[in-house]
């Protein structure tokens, strides 16, 4: 079996390695799928780049279009492809077959594990993100008993060798994205009769207050429920958050220009807590 190796960016998982057969990309008998759950609860695993791969041909392969790919892999716009990039590719729950049919043939499929993580749990594995009952992972797994230990790999089901259908991929994106893109629009109608301002400083987030979960931001300047666009230089990605309220002047520094929640940190690609952004609000 290949060597596997896991990335940095948002805990994507090793890569599958893959072949190019004529002009098809295809899995080998010999990869296994490695899924891990990315912080915004996605199922998502790395493809390196090969000899005569595109963007195109890649994204084919996976369901995908060019831009998805730019969307989860926001350093491909600023550098070519070359051999051995490592692309993060997002599953789709439909393109892992948990339950073998009468019909299933093995040589048409690729093994998808899962590696166990710290506070993970079988329920929270099987239930809430694979969709497989406990008892088939069980027996999959030949375990003995329900318990699971950090580091442990999970047979969870099988992918097809030859990719994953478009029509698996009937809702493009997930919900929080949508709503940043449904954000983006309203700021771009707002621009058009408000001054639009910039600004660039510290964005402050963490795991609790500011509404953790959702795209919402504390700012001095920009009004109640306005939304405000925050750039990460570093991953060249755009967030739009809404403003819930002002930032408390006893509490951050004038250095902080917004306080934002960990959904928009992690959106960001904010790897600290305190990180460098550009801003950009209407007022």
């Amino acid at each position: 079996m290949r060597k596997l190796i896991p990335t940095l960016l948002t805990l994507i998982l090793p890569f599958v390695a893959l072949s190019k057969v004529d002009s098809l990309i295809v899995l080998n008998n010999s990869d296994t799928v490695y899924i891990e759950m990315t912080p915004l609860q996605e199922k998502a695993f790395d493809h390196v780049v090969e000899k005569s791969q595109t963007l195109f041909s890649i994204a084919k392969f996976y369901g995908l279009k060019v831009v998805d790919l730019f969307y989860y892999n926001p350093d491909l716009e600023k550098k070519s492809l070359s051999i051995g990039t490592t692309i993060k590719i997002p599953m789709p729950t439909k393109g892992i077959i948990r339950q073998r049919g009468d019909k299933f043939d093995l040589r048409k499929y690729v093994p998808v594990c899962y590696v166990v993580q710290p506070k993970d749990n079988l329920y929270k594995i099987a239930k809430t993100w694979f969709k497989v009952p406990i008892d088939t992972l069980i027996e999959r797994n030949n375990m003995p008993s329900p318990g699971i230990h950090i580091g442990q790999t999970l047979h969870i089901g099988w992918m097809r060798k030859t990719g994953i259908p478009a029509t698996y991929r009937k809702f493009r994106g997930q919900p929080i994205d949508k709503k940043n893109q449904k954000l983006a629009r309203q700021y771009q109608q707002a621009s058009e009769v408000k001054r639009e301002r910039k600004e660039h400083g510290v964005a402050y987030w963490q795991d609790v207050g500011v509404k953790s979960v959702d795209l919402y931001a504390l700012h001095r300047q920009a009004p109640l429920n306005s939304i405000i666009a925050i750039t990460n230089p570093m991953t060249r990605r755009t967030v739009y958050a809404k403003v819930i309220g002002p930032i408390p002047e006893t509490v951050h520094n004038k250095d902080v220009v917004a306080v934002i929640s960990s959904r928009v940190a992690k959106l960001l690609g904010a790897k600290d807590q305190r990180a460098y952004v550009k801003l950009r609000y209407l007022k």
